[in-house]
């Protein structure tokens, strides 16, 4: 087809940004998945929660409770402000953060009731943070056994004297530490590699794909092939398929970059297809919100300048190079119109998912949206596409 053709002919002016983009992200990339990789000598990450603890209760429940944390963890203490809180958990100061709310005590001691309200927020480190939320639940169901040993209640009485044997049993645990084996932490890697692709993705296929058809619909151009036979229908199946050519292409080279740094026996663990299987979608959303963007522009500057300012924000707002823990729910809420973010909540779903059980329905979830997105720009793209081709007729 000559329009696909024609495509990648003007395609060839942007080598040197396909090529720096590249560069770039293979660099980094190379320098962070070695320096993060476990070694081949020792394929254990040893490593002792640290802990945060707000005890707004100041019961005898919660003091057990928070006795327990800091005989099986390290309880870092911390200025009660957000900005001190994510800057810990960003810094590593703290892996995790419990708040304690009043009356937790009497909802744990509720006959009616198999837990209490807690507030925790994780850091980065998600494995240390599961093994701090390992430890919460440790405690909720060894409290609960006892409670049910008591007929539902534990007797005021006896309150004390049970405490103090839940600790006492809790004691004879092993200490717990986060024990991650190699080819776990290889996945987590890969899912935070996964993520890194999304900016490479966005700033290459808006920059890219969008200088290449703006010149493409320059009106002497379109002429020219309307000149020659081909229907504005043909032409615009054409690039639509030059342009899925090249994002495949893309998103390709940088999968088989990434299994090529941390080994390609990751395809045979189930997350690891998943993993794909959302990255592809994302793929697919990104390049039809990159389409519709493109064809509302027509000037290069504005473009080139769209392009930045549109992947780093994205990428800064999504969860890609900023923690979504540390990102402001509103904020949030104004980025899930965009596939990124549910590309990145996908992507933590499945890192996270348990080996026992796991259950996929969000991931399920986020790449069906990511799909409808795709389809609602691919409209929105044809239709201003229609309207350009009339007011030009």
């Amino acid at each position: 087809m000559r329009a696909f053709k024609l495509y990648f002919k003007v395609m060839r002016g942007s080598l040197a940004t396909i090529l720096t983009y590249i560069g770039i992200f293979v660099v980094i990339a190379n320098f962070v998945i070695n320096a993060q990789l476990p070694s081949k000598e020792a394929d254990l990450k040893i490593a002792e929660p640290k802990i945060t603890v707000f005890d707004a209760d100041e019961s005898p429940v919660s003091k057990a409770f928070t006795a327990y944390l800091t005989e099986h963890a390290e309880i870092v203490e911390l200025e009660d402000t957000e900005i001190a809180i994510n800057d810990a958990l960003f810094d590593g100061e703290t892996y995790y953060v419990i708040r304690i709310p009043q009356d937790f005590g009497k909802q744990m001691l509720d006959p009616e009731r198999n837990d209490a309200e807690l507030n925790a927020q994780g850091s980065i480190y998600v494995h240390l943070s599961i093994v701090s939320a390992q430890l919460v639940e440790r405690y909720n169901q060894t409290f609960q056994v006892y409670k049910q040993a008591f007929g539902g209640s534990i007797p005021a009485e006896q309150l004390e004297n049970t405490l103090d044997l839940i600790r006492t049993d809790l004691q004879a645990e092993v200490s717990t530490r986060a024990f991650l084996s190699g080819e776990t932490y290889k996945i987590t890697l890969l899912g935070t590699s996964f993520n890194n692709t999304f900016y490479i993705l966005i700033a290459l296929l808006t920059s890219v794909i969008g200088s290449t058809l703006i010149a493409m619909e320059n009106q002497s151009v379109k002429n020219r092939d309307l000149v020659s036979g081909i229907p504005e229908r043909q032409r615009t199946f054409g690039i639509f398929l030059a342009t899925l050519l090249f994002s495949v292409v893309l998103w390709v080279f940088l999968i088989v970059f990434m299994y090529t740094q941390l080994g390609f026996d990751l395809l045979t663990d189930t997350r690891s297809l998943w993993l794909i299987g959302v990255s592809f979608v994302h793929m697919v959303a990104v390049l039809a919100v990159a389409n519709f963007f493109i064809t509302l522009m027509r000037n290069k500057g504005a473009l080139n300048f769209f392009s930045t300012v549109f992947s780093l924000a994205v990428s800064f707002t999504s969860g890609v190079f900023v923690p979504l823990e540390l990102i402001q729910a509103p904020v949030q809420k104004v980025v899930s119109f965009m596939p990124t973010v549910w590309a990145v909540k996908a992507n933590n779903a499945i890192v996270h998912m348990p080996e026992q059980a796991p259950d996929y329905s969000f991931v399920w979830q986020a790449m069906g949206i990511m799909t409808l997105m795709a389809v609602a720009f691919l409209c929105l793209t044809l239709v201003l596409r229609k309207s350009r081709q009339r007011s030009f007729a």
